[in-house]
């Protein structure tokens, strides 16, 4: 009993000193497609340079006339970047925002909202953040960093020729396809031509990955010059391969990869309940 009594004094005093103070308040009572209402909150105790990203789960919130600001049809919320942290080097307290429903025209206060803030913070884990120098050597090779076996993620970086070999067998494959189903050769080279013009092409710049990440550890892949800049990096799948993408900006020699991977040490859980929160 004595542990137990413990084990709750303690999570109650970490709650207590992560409560969220709110900092701002956008309330757009419109009846267009931007109503919405928006809460800014400070974590006083949390430096926004140890928080990659963060979402707000909220399971209620009423306005002082009873209704209910939770859309109960959204998709809950996926971690989102923080870029005040990553991109912009912001040393102060740590500041998240959760967008709600509108509430009531006659409303003065938000009577209660609560839920549970969760914080993507790598400093917790020392396998957070695989980092690997000089990638763009390594074409046609798997990438190798501990953090990525600790998390069970394998990422191998295609080369151009691999491309042109993978480009090869598929459309052999579909030209046999064709043929099977009685195409004529006019038609089947017509509709072949077709099928191959965009088939395995890149943009320049863009780097070629294969991931096998059956946990879903992967949180963000970003490129770091020879300066210490992160640059973004955005991720899309195309035939079967995830693509980095930036915008006009090829990586060089000098930068390294850098992937950030949630896991069970460095996702942190904060409820919180706030009352009687003015409106504008």
């Amino acid at each position: 009993m004595k542990k137990l009594a413990l084990a709750v004094i303690l999570f109650s005093a970490s709650s207590m000193l992560a409560q969220p103070t709110v900092k701002q308040v956008n309330d757009r009572r419109t009846s267009g497609s931007f109503s919405q209402l928006m809460i800014t909150m400070e974590l006083p105790n949390i430096k926004n340079a140890d928080v990659n990203a963060f979402r707000v789960l909220v399971s209620s919130a009423v306005d002082d006339s009873g209704r209910s600001l939770v859309d109960v049809e959204a998709k809950e919320p996926e971690l989102e970047i923080n870029g005040r942290a990553v991109y912009g080097g912001d040393t102060g307290p740590a500041s998240i925002s959760v967008t709600l429903k509108n509430p009531s025209r006659k409303a003065k206060t938000l009577k209660q909202v609560s839920g549970q803030i969760e914080l993507f913070m790598p400093s917790k884990d020392a396998n957070s953040v695989a980092e690997i120098a000089k990638f763009t050597t390594m074409a046609g090779k798997t990438l190798s960093h501990r953090a990525l076996k600790a998390n069970g993620v394998e990422i191998a970086e295609i080369s151009s020729a691999q491309l042109d070999v993978e480009r090869k067998r598929l459309t052999e494959a579909k030209r046999k396809e064709y043929k099977d189903a009685g195409y004529d050769d006019e038609t089947l080279n017509s509709v072949l031509s077709s099928y191959t013009d965009y088939l395995l092409k890149f943009d320049e710049g863009d780097v070629v990955l294969r991931v096998k990440d059956a946990g879903k550890s992967i949180q963000d892949v970003s490129y770091v010059d020879a300066k210490g800049e992160v640059k973004r990096a955005m991720m899309s799948d195309k035939d079967g391969y995830t693509v980095l993408s930036t915008w006009g900006e090829k990586p060089q020699p000098d930068w390294k990869l850098r992937v950030s991977m949630k896991t069970a040490k460095n996702i942190v859980r904060i409820p919180f309940s706030l009352a009687n929160v003015p409106l504008p």
